[in-house]
């Protein structure tokens, strides 16, 4: 697993507060059906999310910060949630591999100069 941030918006008072949470997020696996030999596959595993922490952007309350994480760790349990937790980590792999294949392509450009 590997860990994330997104930024949420948690419903206080009349308003929305900006929270950014941590989290821990497994892709899962897809389901096969056979193996390559012919034996039978395997089920599929779901992607997993996992709180770890959660801090009020530009608020330095405890107390508030607390109760952000409280309702941070509820928000990735829910549907919506988990699916923009997802998303974001999704997102930020797929930057990530953009940017290891720019670096390798950079390294490649400069050994044959």
């Amino acid at each position: 697993m590997k860990t994330h941030t997104m930024r949420a918006y948690c419903p206080f008072g009349l308003g929305e507060v900006a929270v950014d949470i941590r989290f821990n997020y497994s892709p899962g696996r897809p389901a096969v059906m056979y193996l390559r030999n012919g034996d039978p596959g395997y089920p599929a595993d779901p992607p997993e999310v996992e709180f770890v922490s959660a801090r009020l952007v530009n608020i330095r309350d405890e107390r508030l910060n607390k109760m952000a994480a409280e309702w941070a760790e509820d928000y990735l349990a829910e549907d919506v949630g988990f699916g923009e937790a997802c998303e974001a980590a999704e997102a930020l792999t797929e930057h990530a591999r953009e940017q290891a294949a720019e670096t390798r392509a950079e390294l490649m450009r400069e050994d044959r100069r």
